[in-house]
This record gives structure tokens, sequence and C-alpha cells, in this order.
């Protein structure tokens, strides 16, 4: 099977029209025509998903993170992201990057957060786009199954995206039992503003000491869940895309979260 085929596969999925115009989701590097038997879904693309790929005989690797974000002047060994093209380049893979677009789209990391977490009553956080009459963007507000404490929510946090840690911006907002949330996978710097007077906690990550003071000061908490603690759930959804479209082999690399709190 091409990689232009699987790519359009996965943009009937998640369009890329309903990206962000600041992102770069799309087929990044690569042959379209290029043969592909083996696929890794990944995060992020980092040294050890490179050394990954020679072991499984990766054809194509389909990231959330771009790895081309910004404009290049220039590729070379003398930088790390030069290091990484050259070497995808050499070993003949192709990169396609599902980021915003998957964000948004239907069956996607805002309506994932949502199933999670067994919200009801729902509308994104952030509207980017309207088709068919219906709201479309990135996050989502809506309704708990029961009102919970905020120790109650720290915990259904933790169980339901498996993490030990997480970091809290102004607790002391908090008046009494929680019913609606805002959640905002990946980095919220910004977002807790379109939380104002509709949740009274925004998980998100990313959060910045004077972000978080800021948010403090406007009478909302958040937790930061950090970028990949809520955002590790996009390589399950995908490899099992992939399996449902076509007896590719498709292999899934965990990344591990970098941000450790000790």
């Amino acid at each position: 099977m091409k990689c232009s085929e699987i790519f359009e596969y996965l943009k009937r999925l998640y369009p890329l029209e309903l990206a962000m115009d600041w992102d770069n989701s799309g087929f990044l590097l690569g042959r379209s025509d290029k043969e592909v038997r083996n696929v890794l879904v990944v995060l992020d693309i980092t040294n050890e998903v490179l050394e990954y790929t020679q072991a499984k005989d990766i054809d194509l690797i389909v990231s959330h993170h771009p790895i081309i974000f910004s404009a290049l002047k220039r590729v070379t060994d003398e930088t790390l992201l030069g290091n990484y093209i050259l070497n995808i380049l050499k070993n003949d893979i192709s990169v396609i990057a599902m980021h915003t677009n998957f964000d948004i789209a239907k069956g996607g990391m805002a309506d994932i957060a949502e199933q999670k977490l067994s919200l009801s009553n729902t509308k994104p956080l952030e509207v980017t786009v309207t088709q068919d009459g219906k709201d479309f963007g990135i996050g989502k507000i809506g309704d708990l199954k029961k009102a919970l404490s905020f120790d109650e929510l720290l915990s259904l946090i933790k169980d339901t995206f498996n993490l030990k840690n997480l970091t809290v911006f102004g607790r002391e907002n908090i008046k009494g039992n929680i019913k609606r949330i805002a959640i905002s996978p990946g980095s919220g710097r910004g977002m807790y503003k379109y939380a104002l007077g509709e949740a009274d906690v925004l998980i998100t990550g990313d959060i910045t000491h004077h972000e978080g003071l800021d948010a403090i000061n406007e009478g909302i908490c958040i937790i930061d869940a950090t970028h990949y603690g809520l955002e590790h759930v996009f390589t399950e959804k995908i490899v099992n895309d992939l399996k449902k479209y076509s007896e590719l082999n498709v292999f899934e690399f965990k990344n591990t979260n970098p941000v450790e709190i000790m």
C-alpha cells in the first residue's frame, strides 16, 4: 500500500482543513509513492523513536506533533532537527503528522477526552470551525457524571490518564464540589480564558508560573496534567484506525512523559 493511500485515509478521518492556521499537520517527509508495510505511530519523534524504526524496518511514521513546525532555511547534521530529517530520509521513511486536525475532528482528541471522563452536555472549549451547523474546536466543556470534591477529581484524572502527579494552580478558588469542567489536552496556554464563567476547573498542560497566577486572579483553578499526560491517547487511537483500514503491520511507540516530578 502506498503512503499516499494511507494519508488519504487519515485525512478522511481527520480533515486537514480543520487544522489551526499556525499548525503544520500533513505529509511532511518522504515519498508519497513509498510502498508501506510497517507503520509506527508515535506522539513525538525522538532519537529513541528513530532507533526503533531501524529495529522494526519502519516505512512510515505517523506522529501527533509535526517534526517540521516552522520554516527551515537549512537542513544539516549540525542541528538535532537536521539530524532527524537526514536520518529519516536516508532510511527512506515517510512522515505524516496529525496534529490540530486530530485535536478538533470528530473522534479525535477532544472527543476522546470527553469519552474518557464520561462528560455530558458538552461543547467545544474554543470553537474554531462550524460545519453543517455543528461547532468543532479545541478541548471540551462538560458535566461530570456526578459532582466531585476536588480530591476526587484529582483521583479521577490520575486514574483516567494513568498519571502519578498533577500540578494545581488556584485550588483556593474551588468553594465546593465540582460538576462542570473544561479540558484542553496538550498545551493550554491562553485557554483558561475560554473557561471563565463556564467551568470551575480547566484540565490542561504547559501552564507557566505567570499564567497560573493570572488564572488564580481571574478566579479559576487549573490542573496541569502535562502536555504528554492528556495526549498520549493519540497513539492507541491511530493504531486502531490503521488496523481497521488494512493489513498493515502497525506498531505503537509509547513515548514516556518527559516531565517527572520527583
